[in-house]
């Protein structure tokens, strides 16, 4: 069956960011220029806390030079309002429960007489930065449209590749793992972060080659390693909850949805990613190698439905640092297809032959990994990473062909039917155990699997 066309006719992307503290304070005001009095329209209004000057909260001054910001927590805080052709403005807030509505007034700006003259650019940031064996690509440097996603950003990134099974390549090495903030997301499935990751929330992409447990701890090379990008999510996005969501239907009861909620904190984050579509975007709904190639050769044809879910988690303290994922993946994949045939034997004689095949495959995925790394002291270091999957698959296949003659009397026929069944299931882990003799590179080391 040739794979639909979808008019979609219903595409909403909202990416929200909500703080988890209580918001019960409000701060307006009015802008308009220091000499003609007028009212400032589209000026810039930011809030940004004190002492790091993170931005809380931002909007734009309406036709009257009005502004309304969101609700804040209370606190300290500075109001810098900004205009081209005007000096930048900032003023203190204190903000208290006590005054649930803080007004603060009329606010003039001056003219910026050597902006309106001539406008310099004296710094820019680097698109690409080396250091020592880490490259370093500023996310702003990329243009991506609106909404986009980390895969439209990282096809900016030169040097990088993705493929359409979603296979990373930068500078002709594999991407093994996308990490957030030095910790692992979603373990060895790379299109979990791409597909789902807002660009937005990203200062930084970092590429370089993360050793193994055995030599990041001994400092003894053993060549063991992988390529991984490890994403700087930007301080603004850790405040608070964010959220990103995509829907749409079309004809033929097309349909296609994906949503996810995170929240990424300096020692610990938490996502949670789902989706569901008949437009055959499989996503993360079938991974690993254990029962592919079951569907007769089929898996890649027809119309795939598949839903998928996964948690990501990841905690760390000064001794202890645990983290993992749980995926579920679900498909259900449907082929056909019809052809009729006309022989030519001569002397208005031919032959005319219908044949059908039709196929399906059902597959259900469930996969665990986890991590757990314990400094009972600074001398002795303890990994442990416990995984384990199961996937069970359900495959039909059908077939029949008739042939008849010019009196359509039937010549022969064929039917054929294919059932099949098939149970994967893995459990495994990895006990790993280190103790630093001395300061000179000695090293006990225990492990087993």
């Amino acid at each position: 069956m040739k794979k639909s066309t979808i008019w979609v006719v219903l595409l909403l992307l909202c990416s929200l960011s909500t703080l988890a503290q209580n918001k019960v304070i409000t701060v307006s005001g009015k802008v308009i220029e220091e000499d003609t009095k007028e009212p400032v329209e589209l000026a810039a209004v930011q809030l940004l806390s004190l002492p790091d000057s993170a931005q809380v909260a931002g909007i734009t001054t309406h036709k009257q030079g009005l502004f309304t910001l969101p609700k804040v927590k209370a606190g300290k805080y500075l109001l810098r309002i900004s205009f081209v052709g005007f000096h930048t403005k900032t003023i203190p807030l204190q903000l208290t429960n006590d005054v649930p509505a803080k007004n603060t007034g009329t606010i003039t700006l001056q003219t910026d007489a050597v902006m309106l003259n001539e406008a310099v650019v004296t710094a820019e940031a680097p698109p690409v930065t080396v250091k020592a064996d880490t490259t370093e690509y500023n996310a702003s440097a990329y243009r991506v449209a609106e909404g986009a996603m980390l895969e439209d950003l990282v096809k900016k990134i030169p040097g990088a590749e993705v493929d359409k099974d979603g296979k990373i390549t930068l500078n002709g090495k594999q991407i093994k793992k996308i990490m957030v903030d030095g910790k692992e997301f979603f373990s060895n499935d790379p299109k979990v972060s791409m597909k789902n990751l807002p660009a937005n929330m990203i200062e930084k992409v970092k590429a370089y080659d993360k050793k193994s447990d055995m030599a990041r701890i001994t400092g003894i090379d053993d060549g063991d390693e992988e390529s991984v990008l490890d994403l700087t999510v930007k301080k603004g996005m850790k405040k608070g909850w964010l959220g990103n969501l995509i829907a749409g239907y079309g004809s033929q009861d097309r349909y296609e949805a994906g949503a996810m909620i995170s929240r990424f904190k300096d020692d610990a984050s938490f996502s949670i990613i789902g989706s569901s579509n008949n437009t055959n975007n499989q996503g993360f709904s079938e991974f690993g190698d254990a029962g592919q190639g079951l569907g007769g050769g089929n898996a890649g044809s027809g119309i795939t439905t598949a839903q998928s879910l996964g948690v990501n988690f990841a905690k760390q303290s000064k001794k202890v640092e645990v983290g993992g994922n749980v995926q579920y993946g679900y498909s259900d994949n449907d082929a056909r297809r019809k052809s009729s045939t006309e022989t030519f034997l001569g002397e208005d004689q031919s032959t005319f032959s219908d044949s059908q095949n039709d196929s399906r495959r059902k597959r259900h995925d469930v996969r665990a990994d986890f991590r757990l790394e314990w400094r009972p002291d600074t001398l002795t270091t303890i990994i442990f990473r416990p995984s384990a999957s199961y996937s069970k698959t359900e495959t039909m296949n059908g077939s029949f062909s008739d042939t008849r003659n010019n009196s359509q009397n039937l010549i022969n026929n064929r039917r054929s039917t294919s059932l099949g069944n098939n149970e994967n299931y893995s459990i495994d882990g990895r006990l790993q155990a280190f103790r630093r003799l001395s300061n000179n590179g000695r090293n006990l080391s225990l492990g087993g699997s």
